[in-house]
């Protein structure tokens, strides 16, 4: 089979959309390249050879040594390597998070995916060692292994966002009742505005979601209610009112400790459109 050809197969074409940098997409063309060279015996076991190596660069790519050795978590644990490849595999999921951002259960889960995901990428080895006996493999066993390694090599580097989706999954979960609590504790005093005297009675905050996740930390936006008694008056002409308002929040937490939170009190939103619009309606019927 002619190269162009083969280029225009819906899965080379679905596993070419994985790649990212040009020599991502040149070492898949040259493995390709690989396996249409009829007449070498060896063509086949140098295309697998070859993908096994464009799977490893896109790990590589995704988790270089130098970005690794700053988690928190890394210690050195081979006297061959600065770094495993268990620890690249455990940063395209964690990223610099330290281990306390994960419960038992995931992390436990997680290694566990790790240890699975490592023993099914030796599938590799079956094609890229030599043998007598797939020395000479027929055309059509060719085709059908090339076929099973691009698609396999597709699942495995979409394994590795499954990784990535378990930890972030997790993470609401592991820093909900830190956030919230810090939240209750130090919900700012803006709403002084709405009255002579604004008590805070309870805050609420009822929705999560983890909105980023970068090197030097995790921001997560959280969302809730306020609950406030606004008084008016003295004596007589004294007045309380109960009213609550919805409010949102950007919070900034460390990569080493879920515990460690900043809020500045200018990222929260608090909407008391509602109240301005009853004050509003009040003094259009005193008009």
């Amino acid at each position: 089979m002619k190269l162009k050809h083969l280029l225009q197969y819906d899965y080379i074409q679905d596993f070419e959309e994985l790649l990212v940098t040009d020599f991502e997409r040149d070492l898949f063309v040259a493995s390709l390249r690989n396996y249409c060279s009829h007449g070498n015996p060896l063509r086949f076991h140098n295309f697998a050879f070859s993908m096994r190596e464009l799977v490893l660069q896109i790990i590589n790519r995704k988790a270089p040594d130098s970005v690794v050795k700053k988690a928190s978590w890394y210690e050195k644990e081979s006297e061959k390597f600065d770094v495993t490849r268990r620890q690249k595999l455990k940063y395209c999921a964690q990223g610099y998070l330290s281990d306390s951002y994960l419960d038992e259960f995931t992390l436990e889960e997680l290694n566990q995916s790790i240890k699975d995901y490592l023993k099914e990428f030796n599938f590799f080895n079956k094609y890229t060692h030599i043998t007598e006996k797939h020395f000479k493999a027929c055309p059509k066993k060719f085709y059908a292994d090339m076929k099973y390694i691009i698609q396999r090599s597709r699942e495995v580097i979409e394994e590795i966002d499954s990784m990535e989706n378990l930890v972030v999954n997790s993470i609401p979960d592991t820093v909900q009742d830190h956030i919230f609590d810090y939240i209750i504790n130090n919900f700012p005093s803006e709403l002084d505005i709405l009255a002579s005297n604004v008590i805070v009675d309870s805050v609420s905050p009822e929705e999560l979601e983890v909105t980023y996740l970068e090197d030097n930390g995790i921001t997560v936006a959280v969302s809730g209610t306020v609950y406030v008694s606004q008084e008016y008056g003295k004596g007589e002409d004294f007045t309380a009112l109960s009213e609550n308002y919805p409010f949102s929040v950007s919070v900034a937490l460390s990569v080493d400790d879920p515990s460690d939170i900043t809020v500045d009190e200018s990222d929260f939103e608090i909407d008391t459109s509602s109240w301005f619009g009853v004050e509003n309606e009040l003094e259009e019927i005193e008009a």
